[in-house]
């Protein structure tokens, strides 16, 4: 072996153990923050940071906003969507959709006055990509190819049976008869067994909650302190002369105020009110637990201007334990609702509380 054979040869094992040295250096700083950075401990809860009794800090709007960013819809539901009449939910409602080679003339064929047996139905109709018609504008002038009939899957008003659903059928397949169509279903054609899901939840969430405050001594509130105390930039009067504490941010009713027996308040010199009913319509309430706390402040000042008790329903007075049991069903009801992708007092909302 010559000296330029040696000299390659120490040359080559300098290399690998430099490679070696260097790659080891590598392995020891990735595993320095693992063994460095242990798992953290959650923190105690207490009254101060256990997260049922943060919501006032939050609007639920900008929850529901982060969890519609992050609903990925595929191309064929945003064309859907996109082409859906303003105001239909597909989450609530079952959507019909009818289309005919040959334009229509005039309403005949969609059998309008078959919908005073269909509660919760209503029809859409255009021609080509024009704007959909419905309601009023749905007269003999118009032309259209597409039809479109919603069924809203619950309400206040009513439920859907079997018999309403067979009525609904043979009035789709009327209209797609009459006008040679095409039918295909875009959203829940299984009506029944879909309005019963949405009306158990219905059920869960549509309550009222009701306190009411009473004289402590006297038989009735005096006048004076009645007129000072509705004499706020927040408490409004409705078209119906009811009494609504309104949230000023966004114009949205917190709740309404009426004598004990429901009707709107006359407040002036002659009045002889022995109490007053605050009540809050909890799933058409907008930010419910923000809302809430803004009409126990009402009703705390209220006690405190009237010399008032608070009690409930029952006229059992309520204390602060009782009230933040109240807060912790609220939250749990503004919760339920937004896991279903429901925004208390949305429009969605209103429709099904309605």
């Amino acid at each position: 072996m010559d000296d330029v054979q040696l000299a390659l040869l120490t040359l080559g094992f300098i290399v690998i153990i430099v490679m070696i040295l260097h790659n080891w250096a590598l392995l020891k700083k990735h595993q320095k923050p693992k063994n460095n950075n242990s798992i953290p401990q959650a923190p105690t809860l207490n009254d101060d940071n256990d997260p049922l009794f943060q919501s006032s800090e939050f609007k639920i709007n900008d929850v529901n906003n982060l969890i519609a960013s992050q609903i990925d819809s595929t191309g064929s539901e945003k064309m859907i969507e996109s082409n859906l009449p303003d105001g239909i939910n597909r989450d609530i409602e079952a959507v019909a959709s009818i289309v005919t080679k040959k334009i229509q003339n005039g309403k005949s064929s969609i059998f309008l006055e078959s919908l005073d047996n269909l509660p919760g139905v209503s029809v859409f109709v255009r021609n080509d990509d024009e704007i959909w018609s419905t309601g009023e504008a749905l007269d003999d002038a118009i032309r259209f190819n597409q039809v479109l009939v919603v069924q809203q899957l619950a309400s206040r008003k009513w439920i859907i049976t079997e018999e309403s659903v067979a009525l609904l059928n043979t009035y789709i397949e009327k209209i797609n008869n009459a006008i040679d169509g095409n039918l295909f279903w875009l959203a829940n054609s299984n009506i029944l067994d879909e309005s019963k899901l949405i009306d158990e939840f219905r059920g869960e969430v549509d309550k009222a909650l009701i306190l009411k405050v009473t004289p402590k001594s006297d038989s009735s509130f005096h006048t004076g302190a009645l007129e000072d105390f509705f004499n706020k930039s927040n408490i409004k009067t409705n078209d119906k002369l009811i009494h609504e504490l309104v949230d000023l941010e966004n114009n949205s009713v917190i709740c309404q105020l009426t004598s004990l027996t429901g009707k709107p308040l006359k407040i002036d010199q002659e009045s002889y009110i022995q109490g007053l009913i605050f009540k809050m319509d909890i799933p058409n309430t907008p930010n419910i637990t923000h809302s809430f706390n803004q009409m126990i402040s009402l009703i705390k000042e209220c006690t405190k201007k009237l010399n008032g008790v608070l009690v409930d329903a029952g006229s059992k007075k309520i204390d602060d334990d009782y009230i933040s049991r109240v807060y912790v069903h609220l939250k749990k009801v503004e919760q339920k609702m937004l896991s279903k992708k429901i925004n208390p007092g949305s429009t969605i909302a209103l429709k099904i509380f309605s």
